[in-house]
């Protein structure tokens, strides 16, 4: 059974730290990202799929209090969850309402970006039209997406068999929800259609794993799609014994080294209306 793109993750307050934690390796790649895009002080920014509230806030410490960031999210939790963060950090001009990218806020917006979240629509084309309508004329839009390819398998040395196993099933996972693949060498054609012109550097980028850091995150990714993976039948309770497997190597692999997929990192700019 395969159902229309669900997000893979559980909405946890255990899930909000693993995003953290991913937040905090792809911060430098994604800020590189937005300042090659010319988002900057008194710029309105529309943050799509703002999850936790980590590409929100890296966009709004760039447009600076006289700008905007507004961040969407179809899940309140995460909503609810990313308000309380910026109010406690006394972000006053970062906010986060519930919608779905493909009904967005009609802006208009100097930039729309988003970071790991086209994948997870069941209509690309769509959302795209519907986000495009809501950029300003000479906007930008800046995407990070994950270069999804089941069949490449994972960057690792030495190599794990039990890493191996989990990967393999979190890619069953995301078969199982529709979850898109080759998002990001995808990127170009999907943005072009939408009238949009493509703009450099063009940059594929990923965070690095090493030492007991691998198996951490591996057991962090299989905790927050354990529900995915027992309804859909892919694993059982029992069968991710893995998990503690991997656990247990962390001394045994002190030395193992790990990249996620590359992240492919691209820029469109609309077009000014004469």
């Amino acid at each position: 059974m395969i159902v229309e793109n669900q997000y893979a993750w559980s909405n946890t307050a255990r899930e909000r730290e693993r995003l953290a934690s991913q937040g905090d390796a792809l911060r430098p790649a994604t800020e590189r990202l937005f300042r090659a895009a010319g988002i900057g002080p008194g710029a309105r920014v529309l943050d799509c799929g703002s999850g936790g509230g980590d590409v929100s806030i890296i966009a709004a410490e760039l447009v600076t209090p006289s700008g905007e960031v507004l961040g969407i999210d179809r899940d309140s939790g995460q909503v609810d969850a990313a308000n309380r963060r910026v109010k406690d950090i006394g972000l006053t001009h970062v906010r986060f309402e519930t919608a779905d990218i493909s009904s967005p806020p009609p802006g208009p917006f100097d930039a729309i970006v988003g970071r790991l979240v086209l994948m997870y629509q069941a209509d690309i084309d769509a959302a795209l039209r519907a986000l495009t309508g809501c950029l300003a004329p000479g906007g930008v839009m800046a995407f990070m997406e994950y270069e999804h390819v089941p069949s490449a398998g994972v960057m690792m040395w030495p190599r794990s068999p039990t890493v191996d196993r989990l990967i393999a099933w979190m890619d069953e996972g995301f078969r199982a929800l529709g979850v898109q693949e080759r998002m990001g060498t995808r990127l170009p054609s999907l943005l072009r259609s939408v009238g949009l012109e493509p703009q450099p550097p063009y940059e594929l980028t990923g965070p690095v794993y090493t030492g007991s850091a691998v198996p951490e995150h591996m057991n962090t990714l299989m905790r927050g799609i354990t529900g995915v993976l027992t309804s859909f039948g892919i694993a059982t309770s029992s069968s991710r014994s893995g998990k503690k497997t991997a656990t247990r190597g962390k001394k045994q692999r002190a030395t193992a080294t790990m990249t996620t997929t590359k992240l492919a990192k691209k820029i469109f700019k609309r077009k000014k209306v004469k």
